[in-house]
């Protein structure tokens, strides 16, 4: 995927986000499916994956760096889920189009030569190319669990 289109995911993801003020806040609170996660949560994994990425990933992708090893996924998203509980799903959805709209802001400033560059995270090399590629598959992944609830 090139710059653009990356971008263009992005803001796709943003104005679907807009989009789920057609749910009801007992169908955004109510797991996809059983001992899975709400519409609610999956939205705020998916924000807090960005700010964490805004601010813990993005200024230290560079050529020939090495980023932190990714935090221990299982407690990180069950603190999202924690998060997503105390508030209403039209506040989560405002979060999460706050964050994305951040990292967009910041895509769209890197130089078209600079997603090319390689960086390692672990034991992963990686492009910044290949990172937002990789982002944008699992915001897929997500909006199909929750366009599932919207079908129902």
């Amino acid at each position: 995927m090139r710059k653009q289109e990356i971008v263009a995911k992005q803001l796709e993801y943003v104005n679907w986000l807009d989009t789920l003020s057609s749910l009801s806040e007992e169908s955004a609170t109510t797991p996809y499916q059983p001992g899975k996660w709400s519409p609610n949560e999956i939205i705020m994994h998916l924000a807090e994956w960005d700010r964490f990425t805004f601010e813990d990933r993005l200024p230290y992708m560079k050529e020939g760096a090495t980023l932190e090893k990714s935090p221990e996924f299982e407690e990180f998203n069950k603190k999202a889920a924690t998060r997503a509980a105390k508030q209403t799903f039209k506040e989560t959805v405002a979060y999460a189009k706050r964050e994305r709209q951040r990292l967009i802001q910041k895509l769209e400033e890197i130089d078209d030569g600079e997603w090319g560059n390689e960086f390692q995270i672990g034991k992963h090399t990686l492009s910044i190319k290949e990172y937002f590629s990789d982002f944008s598959e699992h915001d897929e992944h997500h909006k199909r669990q929750i366009e599932s609830v919207r079908g129902r």
